[in-house]
């Protein structure tokens, strides 16, 4: 650092004469060294994004993907409570704190709320908060913050208090938010008809990264799932094993492919069934499986951090939900080229164009899901025809940066 320096200044008498002048010596900084001069129109905004828990679900990935792809742009802070999808996060060279989760311990992640925000504000003013999944971690921020921007993202809601909590999420939104993401027009229906402001929504797709694939990984999940892509159809999903996604409606419509008489299925297909994920329905499916013989035919492979490896093995992608906003699933999947046959809930038809990159069909349908598939099956012109037109269609409006691009212009907007 440049040390201070002396300057002249010459003052004249206070009754006007000019000419007749003293001279005082004062301290001053050295201006030619730019550590002096204040850079704060140069820091970047400083984003604080705002996590109800730290899974392995949908919300995490894209608040992630967010993360990853904006922290060069703004300064991104993240508090959120501990969770098994926290690795990921931490690994990341942001400032991060925790709280207790509110479902676990309201009393006690409250007040560990309002002092991680506190931290988190001591170490550079925030400008914006990103609150993704929980409506209600709008209320203390909003008390703590009178002016501050407030986006808040609604990732879907499952189970019979689904609607319940979208009316919830009107409510907060139009007292708290500045602006409401959603990641669907189906969702961005629903949020209208029940009263949220239409000036405070927007519609942004989630999006994903172009995968870049590994053969070799490939090779190796497939020897280790006993897969042969060279020989069999492969179906796949990924997916939360939890009743909203639809799963036992798949077995079943596996089940009717692949006749306990027959060990390759219909039309002597050598079939494979593979479920990527894990969750609280784990061991009933498996049992299920079982009980419609054909648990030698479907692989769960539990939770995979790999999943665009696996996913290349698929020729095709199933997606059974019955509840479902924008599937990232999906759209990895259809990065990756693969036809889809998913079902008329959600955002789902909006992803997958009926007839043209896959199939849509009626939930909680096993028959109507198990044509569609052996349609598929028996017709490789047709998968691959799917398979090209799903790919151009992410790159439309699923991809990343397309993602990454009308979220950066919102905080813009905002800040």
């Amino acid at each position: 650092m440049s040390p201070p320096v002396l300057k002249q200044i010459k003052i004249p008498e206070s009754n006007g004469d000019a000419s007749r002048r003293h001279s005082i010596l004062v301290l001053s900084p050295n201006t030619s060294d730019d550590r002096y001069t204040t850079n704060k129109k140069q820091m970047k905004k400083h984003i604080l994004f705002i996590l109800p828990y730290l899974n392995q679900g949908g919300t995490e990935k894209q608040a992630l993907s967010l993360i990853e792809g904006l922290r060069d742009r703004y300064k991104i802070s993240l508090l959120a409570p501990d969770g098994k999808g926290a690795a990921q996060f931490k690994a990341l060279p942001i400032l991060q704190r925790e709280f207790t989760r509110w479902d676990f311990n309201f009393f006690k992640g409250l007040p560990e709320l309002i002092k991680g925000i506190k931290e988190i504000q001591k170490e550079q003013a925030i400008d914006l908060v990103h609150i993704h999944g929980a409506h209600e971690l709008m209320l203390p921020v909003r008390w703590m913050f009178k002016k501050l921007p407030i986006i808040f993202t609604v990732h879907g809601y499952h189970g019979e208090g689904a609607r319940f909590s979208y009316q919830m999420s009107c409510w907060f939104s139009n007292w708290f938010a500045n602006q409401v993401i959603s990641v669907c027009e189906a969702e961005y229906n629903l949020l209208r008809e029940l009263g949220l402001s239409e000036k405070k929504l927007q519609l942004i797709y989630n999006g994903v990264k172009e995968p870049v694939l590994d053969s070799a990984k490939s090779g190796e999940l497939a020897q280790r799932f006993n897969l042969d892509p060279s020989t069999q159809i492969i179906l796949g999903t990924a997916a939360r094993l939890n009743e909203a996604k639809g799963l036992t409606y798949l077995l079943k419509a596996f089940a009717a492919l692949t006749p306990r008489y027959s060990p390759k299925g219909r039309g002597e297909q050598d079939l494979r069934l593979v479920i990527a994920g894990n969750g609280d329905l784990e061991v009933s499916l498996k049992q299920e499986a079982q009980d419609l013989g054909i648990s030698d035919r479907v692989i769960f492979t539990g939770y995979l951090d790999d999943l665009p490896n696996l996913m290349q093995l698929f020729d095709i992608f199933v997606l059974p939900s019955l509840q479902e906003a924008c599937s990232l699933a999906c759209a990895e999947a259809m990065s990756q080229s693969k036809p889809v046959v998913g079902t008329r809930v959600g955002g789902i038809a909006e992803q997958v164009s009926d007839r043209e990159t896959g199939f849509i069909v009626d939930p909680r349908d096993p028959n109507g899901l198990a044509a569609k598939l052996a349609e598929l099956i028996a017709d490789q012109d047709l998968r691959d025809r799917f398979a090209k037109n799903g790919c151009d269609r992410y790159r439309q409006l699923f991809s990343s940066e397309i993602m990454l691009t009308k979220t950066a212009e919102l905080y813009d907007k905002l800040l």
